[in-house]
């Protein structure tokens, strides 16, 4: 007769350690995915307070540029003051755009580099006048440069550094 043989733990042991394996890889993963989660909302926080400073710094350069454009136009406005020029326009004669006469109002003669610039196609182009006392000079069509509403002339000479005009709508 045989005898019964007993089963052993053994036998047991392999799915057992299979299932032990298994909740320890199981806690490593939970543990892993509970880490990356708090790393992802602490990111998700820098984040948000790194966007909300760019939106503050943002602003604030908003500020300064306007502040800056209201400077440069004051100051503008106190060196066309100083400027001993004035700017006068008149159609052209063929009616092809406006001529641009500078009038020296100093008692000697005055030498300046004129800047023309079209905003519109960022074409622009330079000239040196040579204006006698208390004379004029003018640029059109004929010179080379057609000005039209909306353009920039910026002036420039050794004694009063530079200035700038817009050419108005209605000359």
């Amino acid at each position: 007769m045989t005898e019964p043989v007993p089963v052993s733990a053994t036998t047991e042991r392999p799915a057992s350690k299979a299932a032990l394996i298994a909740w320890i890889v199981a806690l490593i993963a939970i543990g892993s995915a509970v880490f990356e989660y708090q790393q992802n909302i602490k990111g998700a926080a820098m984040l948000k307070e790194a966007n909300e400073q760019a939106a503050s710094l943002q602003q604030q350069l908003n500020a300064a540029q306007v502040q800056l454009a209201r400077t440069t136009d004051q100051m503008n406005e106190v060196q066309q003051r100083n400027m001993p020029v004035t700017l006068m326009y008149r159609r052209a004669a063929n009616g092809n755009g406006l001529v641009t006469i500078f009038k020296n109002n100093a008692p000697t003669p005055l030498q300046m580099s004129v800047l023309m610039i079209n905003p519109v196609n960022h074409h622009s182009r330079e000239a040196n006048l040579s204006i006698p006392a208390d004379g004029v000079q003018s640029i059109g069509e004929t010179e080379g440069w057609s000005f039209e509403p909306g353009h920039r002339i910026r002036l420039t000479t050794a004694e009063q550094g530079s200035v700038e005009y817009v050419v108005p709508p209605q000359p």
